[in-house]
């Protein structure tokens, strides 16, 4: 498995996972692609012989932090290492501008609420109607060591 920096010509796998990941709650297109355009932003792909995940990421030097804005991985691929491999990338990214890495993730995704678990992260907070659909979010925070 191969990780990196994300191109433009990305786009329509990123979109695929997208779709794959979140169905009707996925990103659109304009969006995704605004959000790569950004300075701030970075966006990895983790590929074998095709891109099988990504990860999209902010970080702020002036607040010393990062925020995972979006992970999305095959669904058919999903519990071998993957989700873990993008996030750890990003962390050691993020770790010479960043003193917290947050996120936020749906209550019901279980098998994300619990990867961030394993991976140190805490919830900081429920944010009620967080999401567009009214659905609320955890707040999850890390600090880096």
């Amino acid at each position: 498995m191969r990780v990196r920096k994300a191109e433009g010509s990305d786009l329509p796998a990123i979109m695929a996972l997208e779709e794959g990941a979140f169905g009707p709650r996925r990103w659109d297109e304009a969006f995704v692609r605004e959000l790569m355009s950004e300075e701030n932003v970075l966006t990895m792909v983790a590929e074998d012989e095709r891109i099988v995940a990504y990860i999209m990421f902010s970080i702020s030097q002036a607040y010393e932090t990062a925020e995972i804005l979006s992970l999305a991985v095959t669904p058919s691929l999903r519990r071998r290492g993957i989700a873990r491999t993008l996030m750890a990338r990003a962390e050691s990214m993020a770790e010479k501008d960043a003193q917290t890495v947050s996120l936020c993730v749906r209550p019901d995704n279980v098998g994300g609420v619990n990867l961030y678990l394993s991976l140190g992260y805490k919830v900081l907070a429920l944010c009620s109607g967080y999401y567009e659909d009214g659905s609320d979010a955890y707040m999850m925070v890390k600090h880096l060591e």
